[in-house]
């Protein structure tokens, strides 16, 4: 089936329910950010757009953050993060900021200290926000998960350059395509349909991470999300890490934030496989 390029005009219905809308309506219209440093539109100024994004400046439990490993405390008993997702129809998304796979239909769902979550869409920052001491990676994957009271618990996976990603290959057409509309982005949406996504390769090989009580990284940065932040580094080609990037104007990543005195957890079960040095 070919892609379809619409606008969010057409589509904004089908957006109701996404986090993007909801800042909007509390707020009485979007709010345009970035990422850029120094702009006043920058992460350093989040709070100062809109009252609806005073947590980025008031917060305490602000994600990112840098994972120092060796301050990690090993926790045996939290969640395995066992995940079956299914192949679903999905619309990936140019919204200016970062690119996103928003999906049309029920997916999965992860259970995170006994409360269910289900698979609501996810999205791709580059640079990484997240860094492992110190070092930040070329990307980073978040799977968002919404639970029915409202609650966030997001999985974060980097990678690092190396060989072809498989799942990559099912949206090379459309991130082209993505890329190629000129549409202006500070007024509406590029959007391209996905007949179906396999998410199977995404729940695979999970066994270590990473575990704190953070904050949506982009505005309005609410606070209370369940972080599992993988151990093992994943690989992604050049090209395709291009390919990520090319819709948008330049990277797409919040500094670290202070843990003010935040404990994360790590769990790491017999023969996982942990990147890093603990």
């Amino acid at each position: 089936m070919q892609a379809i390029m619409v606008s969010s005009r057409a589509l904004i219905g089908l957006l109701a329910a996404a986090s993007s809308l909801a800042v909007a309506l509390s707020d009485g219209g979007a709010t345009l950010f970035s990422y850029g440093a120094g702009k006043p539109d920058g992460p350093e100024n989040w709070a100062k757009l809109s009252p609806a994004y005073k947590m980025c400046g008031q917060g305490k439990q602000q994600s990112p953050i840098d994972i120092v490993t060796k301050q990690a405390v090993p926790n045996a008993n939290l969640d395995t993060l066992n995940r079956t997702y299914a192949a679903v129809p999905a619309t990936l998304i140019n919204d200016g900021h970062d690119i996103k796979l928003e999906f049309g239909s029920k997916v999965g769902t992860l259970t995170v200290n006994g409360k269910v979550f289900s698979l609501d869409s996810l999205h791709w920052h580059s640079p990484s926000d997240h860094t492992i001491n110190g070092q930040r990676f070329p990307l980073e994957l978040h799977l968002v998960h919404k639970s029915a009271d409202g609650a966030v618990a997001v999985i974060g996976i980097l990678y690092q350059l190396g060989a072809p990603d498989s799942f990559y290959y099912q949206l090379k057409r459309q991130l082209v395509e993505v890329a190629e509309d000129k549409c202006n982005s500070a007024e509406e949406e590029s959007q391209v349909e996905v007949a179906l996504i396999h998410l199977r390769s995404l729940q695979k090989r999970t066994g270590s991470y990473f575990r704190y009580t953070g904050s949506l990284t982009v505005p309005p940065c609410t606070e209370n999300v369940v972080w599992s932040v993988l151990g093992k580094v994943r690989q992604i080609s050049k090209e395709q890490l291009q390919l990520l990037k090319a819709p948008l104007p330049g990277n797409d990543y919040r500094p670290t934030q202070p843990t003010n005195g935040r404990k994360v957890q790590f769990y790491n079960p017999p023969g996982s496989t942990i990147s890093f040095q603990m």
